[in-house]
């Protein structure tokens, strides 16, 4: 299986995009959404098998200090190949040398990150105005 990565946002993979995030149940996720927070976002790593999306993540850097990464999902027929993994590690590479990278991870994920060299944090602090999340994701 041939992956390609590419580092920009075309328009004209929302809806291929939009089926990922639903394959892993954040249905929340309108084009509209889509468009714009691929737009917004610093750094952008999509993966293509055969010109169709098959995952991608997002980061959010200032260049100098930090950067936060957003949005790693991998469609649930592609997941345990790697795509994942290849994503973060160029996405970290992309990143560059900085003080720090920030990122929220799913309960199930966490190991996943660990294995990547991310570790939890002591002094992290969040606010969620989605109580559903506030309550999954706030000690």
């Amino acid at each position: 299986m041939d992956i390609v990565y590419e580092y920009q946002f075309n328009i004209n993979d929302v809806d291929e995009m939009m089926h990922v995030y639903h394959s892993n149940g954040w249905e929340g996720h309108t084009q509209e959404d889509i468009i714009t927070i691929f737009n917004m976002s610093t750094h952008v790593i999509i993966a293509k098998q055969d010109g169709n999306v098959v995952g991608f993540a997002r980061a959010l850097s200032d260049d100098v200090f930090n950067a936060a990464i957003y949005d790693v999902v991998v469609d649930v027929k592609y997941q345990s190949q790697g795509i994942g993994k290849n994503i973060m590690e160029l996405m970290i590479k992309r990143l560059g040398e900085l003080s720090c990278i920030h990122l929220i991870s799913m309960y199930s994920s966490e190991k996943f990150y660990e294995s990547l060299g991310f570790r939890k944090l002591k002094t992290g602090m969040v606010m969620y105005s989605n109580k559903k999340l506030k309550t999954e994701y706030t000690v």
